[in-house]
């Protein structure tokens, strides 16, 4: 019973996958016929061949069989990344679109102009990022020390060897409840 459904299932995603071609094709042929016609790729004079295009064009295919899978997975666990970052960060959208515009930019596929070096490759994409807009509450502030709390005069004296104020800026015992607990101080 479980390989006549798995056999379906996958007859049924192959109808579809043979399917999808065909309304693309079918749409392309009629953008076709009401469209101008394309100006050709002016050939070589007495009519030779353009080695040096057909060379160039046969390297992007080569190139292009392990250089696009090789971007894919790239682009891929650079999105799973970038999304990681995202999360991890709290929600830093600056962090994860560096993370993203590195993985998920850059050029898909050689050309044949890529090759000849009348174009550059970039595998990645740029890692600058814009900055923050001033009025966005995203923005940083710098950190800055608490003020100290006001000093009482309850206190007491300053210890004489600390020449200032006690670690714990005079609060000392006002700031907490009274203890029931019975005074074990040496002094």
């Amino acid at each position: 019973m479980r390989k006549k459904s798995n056999s379906k299932w996958m007859a049924g995603a192959l109808a579809l996958l043979m399917t999808v071609p065909l309304a693309n094709f079918a749409g392309s042929a009629f953008a076709q016929t009401n469209a101008a016609p394309a100006s050709q790729v002016p050939q070589p004079d007495q009519g030779g061949v353009n080695w040096a295009g057909v060379g160039y064009g046969a390297g992007s295919i080569a190139t292009n069989i392990l250089y696009i899978p090789a971007k894919l997975v790239y682009a891929l666990f650079g999105g799973l990344v970038g999304g990681g970052a995202w999360c991890l960060t709290g929600g830093n959208t600056q962090t994860a679109n560096t993370i993203w515009r590195s993985s998920l930019g850059g050029d898909y596929v050689v050309t044949p102009d890529m090759l000849a070096g009348k174009e550059p490759i970039h595998f990645s994409g740029p890692t600058e990022t814009a900055p923050l807009p001033p009025d966005s509450s995203a923005t940083v502030q710098p950190m800055t020390a608490p003020p100290p709390p006001p000093t009482t005069s309850n206190a007491g004296p300053a210890p004489a060897a600390g020449g200032g104020l006690p670690m714990d800026r005079g609060a000392g015992s006002m700031s907490r409840p009274p203890s029931t607990l019975p005074d074990t101080s040496i002094e």
